[in-house]
């Protein structure tokens, strides 16, 4: 029988013992799922203690551990040493890439406009007959010298150098390098900006490594200096996390002087930056040509160049670029998480970047995201705009105040066989004022798919007046 009187001592979460069944920990998990998912526990309440909890159910106490610990790996809660464990506010379902239902028109996941992918037959067919299984070793863990003189050729081409205090490493994708960067620069407890609304995935990996994130106030140019200042002095803030160009899910570019700003900010306090240049292609487009942080700042950013949406979803590679002074730091740490990348992989990369074949599926993706982009245009005029959004693989749509949820949202345009992510998967914080829908347009298969897609979204947005039929966007 428990020990402890919770009518005086309330706990914030009491599953009903009598709806529970065996394995007791898959019951408690899917009843905490949906506590989560339903609104009884808000984003950022914090759960029982662990022996409270089981002391209350009659259970034994690594039951209720197991559960906390599968509740992480889903995302749905986090834990922070000596304080305990909260409700995610990106929790409410783990950010899926599940292949969609068959009737289902999907403008949530961001895909790679993966029709340019045929044009990767003939890079196949170079890298096999070269001898492809010759690739398929433990050498050259790092990258061969050819594949990091690929990487310093298509940055050229975007106009980027690399400097001599500079190291390189051939990664497995854009989300094993932040995986590395967290888990090697980084210790649970540690503080790292980021905007109020970014990367679901960065956030949900932080949280499971108990790393505390801390939002910074943004305008239409990004993060704010002065607050990112005002934060760094009043917490211990170690890291910085910022996606310059078309910021996912906002698509906010960060203007020049805003980087010099933060990069001001970030050497007084000696923030270690992350800078994910997942679209690093775009940087040729804007007019402006802003430089990286990684150019800014040599000695404390970890540049991260991604090849899923500049090639092809599946190819997972990506550059990571970091202070020669980190080499041993982050070599360790990369052996320890991943061995090695895979070497066939980072040939089929570097084919396609020697041999011109990436800058033509560049191409080909930025025209299909031109005539996607007409579309949205076409059917939400009002929709925020800036000097890239024409070339965007998504966009932000904002809402109105609303009784509903950010899942209830979500729930109603799957009855519709829609797919579209609400921003509470992407805050850092709990209670945003801000709503937005961010609206993939690179997944469907047509134009014509995006269309319908759209007037069925725009529908349900009217009607349930989460926009006005000629709103005004700011």
């Amino acid at each position: 029988m428990p020990i402890n009187n919770f009518a005086h001592h309330p706990l914030s979460w009491t599953p009903d013992k009598q709806h529970l069944k065996r394995p007791l920990y898959k019951s408690l998990l899917a009843a905490l799922k949906t506590a989560i998912e339903d609104g009884t526990l808000p984003p950022g309440t914090k759960l029982p203690p662990q022996r409270e909890l089981a002391d209350f159910l009659d259970v034994n106490f690594t039951t209720i551990t197991r559960v906390y610990r599968l509740s992480a790996q889903l995302g749905l809660t986090y834990g922070i040493t000596g304080k305990g464990t909260f409700v995610s506010p990106s929790g409410i379902d783990p950010l899926t890439i599940s292949t969609p239902a068959r009737r289902l028109i999907d403008l949530g996941f961001i895909a790679s406009f993966e029709k340019t992918n045929y044009l990767l037959d003939t890079v196949l067919n170079q890298v096999a007959s070269l001898g492809g299984s010759q690739l398929l070793t433990y050498a050259t863990p790092t990258g061969r010298a050819i594949d990091k003189v690929a990487c310093s050729q298509y940055l050229n081409s975007l106009g980027l150098s690399l400097l001599p205090e500079q190291q390189l490493l051939i990664t497995a994708g854009g989300e094993n390098t932040l995986t590395l960067l967290l888990t090697t620069l980084f210790s649970a407890g540690d503080l790292i900006a980021m905007d109020q609304f970014s990367y679901a995935n960065f956030i949900a990996t932080a949280k499971m490594l108990g790393i505390r994130l801390v939002a910074i106030a943004n305008d239409d140019e990004g993060m704010l200096p002065a607050d990112l200042e005002r934060s760094c002095k009043i917490n211990n803030i170690s890291g910085l996390y910022l996606m310059p160009e078309y910021q996912n899910p906002t698509g906010t570019i960060i203007s020049t002087k805003r980087r010099q700003d933060l990069a001001t900010v970030a050497k007084r306090f000696k923030l270690q930056v992350i800078e994910d240049d997942y679209l690093s292609f775009l940087n040729y487009y804007n007019s402006e040509h802003p430089p990286k942080l990684f150019q800014l700042l040599p000695q404390q950013t970890f540049y991260v160049c991604s090849m899923s949406k500049t090639i092809a979803s599946g190819l997972r590679i990506a550059y990571l670029a970091f202070p020669s002074t980190a080499t041993t730091q982050i070599e360790n740490g990369f052996f320890n998480i991943s061995v090695k990348t895979s070497t066939l992989n980072a040939a089929i990369a570097t084919t396609a970047i020697q041999t011109g074949i990436a800058a033509k599926i560049i191409q080909e993706k930025l025209q299909a995201a031109t005539a996607m982009n007409r579309q949205f245009n076409a059917i939400f005029p009002a929709a925020p705009k800036n000097q890239l959004t024409n070339l965007a693989f998504f966009r932000r749509l904002p809402l109105t105040g609303s009784a509903k949820t950010g899942k209830e949202i979500e729930q109603d345009l799957l009855k519709l066989h829609l797919r579209c992510f609400h921003s509470d998967r992407f805050t850092t914080v709990a209670n945003p004022d801000k709503q937005f829908l961010r609206v993939s347009l690179s997944a469907t298969n047509s134009i014509s798919e995006l269309k319908t897609g759209l007037l069925r979204l725009k529908q349900y947005l009217v009607k349930q007046r989460l926009i006005g039929s000629q709103r005004c966007f700011n």
